[in-house]
C-alpha cells in the first residue's frame, strides 16, 4: 500500500511539474479543433448506501484524454487509481480500491470548451477488496479482485486549463443500488497534441 501511495504521489508531482512548464511555454489553453487534450484529475470519493458499510472515504488521480468533436462536445477517456481508507467495525476491517478505465462524453453548455459542463462515463472498474478480521491476536485476511462494469454522470466547471467536477458513479451495474460513490475533484489540462 505504501508503494502504491508513493507511486501515485510521484505521478502527481511529475504531472504538476509538467503542467507548470506547459503553462510557461504555451500560455492559455488551446481551443483549436482536432487536438487531443491531456491532463490529470484528482478525486475525493465518498461511498454511499450499502457500499459505505464496507468502504470508507478515499482519493485518487486519473490521467485524462479529451478529443474535441465540436465546440460544445468532446469524447473523453480517464484511467487512474482510487485508494480508500479501511472501514473497521467490531474488529472487521475492509476497503475496496479501484482502477477505473472510463470512456465518455463531455458537453459544454457555454461552448468553446469553457464554463459549465455535463459529463457521462461508462467503463470497467477493477475492484480490489480486502477484509481483515482481528480476533484474539490472530489476523485473518481475505482479498479478492473483481472486474465490474460501471457508469456515472457529473457536472463541472472549466476555466482555461483548470476544471472542478462532482460526479456520482456506480462501480458495479449488476449491483446498481449497492455500489454508489460520489466524487469531487480538480483537474488540469497540461498539453495538447
Amino acid at each position: 500500500m505504501k508503494r502504491i501511495i508513493a507511486t501515485v504521489a510521484a505521478g502527481i508531482l511529475l504531472c504538476v511539474s509538467g503542467a507548470a512548464r506547459a503553462d510557461r511555454s504555451h500560455g492559455s489553453r488551446p481551443h483549436g479543433r482536432a487536438r487531443i487534450l491531456f491532463g490529470m484529475d484528482t478525486e475525493f470519493g465518498i461511498p454511499l448506501g450499502n457500499y459505505a458499510d464496507v468502504n470508507s472515504v478515499g482519493g485518487g488521480a486519473l490521467v485524462v484524454g479529451e478529443y474535441p468533436m465540436m465546440d460544445m462536445l468532446s469524447m473523453t477517456a480517464r484511467v487512474g487509481f482510487q485508494a480508500h481508507v479501511d472501514r473497521t467495525v467490531n474488529g472487521l476491517g475492509s476497503h475496496v480500491h479501484a482502477i477505473p478505465v472510463l470512456l465518455g462524453t463531455k458537453y459544454y453548455l457555454g461552448g468553446e470548451r469553457e464554463g459549465l459542463f455535463g459529463a457521462f462515463e461508462l467503463g470497467m472498474f477493477d475492484l480490489m477488496s480486502s477484509v481483515e478480521r482481528r480476533a484474539g491476536g490472530n489476523v485473518t485476511s481475505v482479498t479478492s479482485n473483481d472486474l465490474r462494469f460501471g457508469l456515472g454522470a457529473g457536472v463541472g466547471y472549466q476555466e482555461d486549463r483548470w476544471n472542478a467536477r462532482v460526479s456520482i458513479h456506480t462501480q458495479d451495474v449488476g449491483n446498481f443500488g449497492n455500489a454508489f460513490t460520489i466524487t469531487g475533484g480538480i483537474g488540469y489540462q497540461f498539453s495538447a497534441f
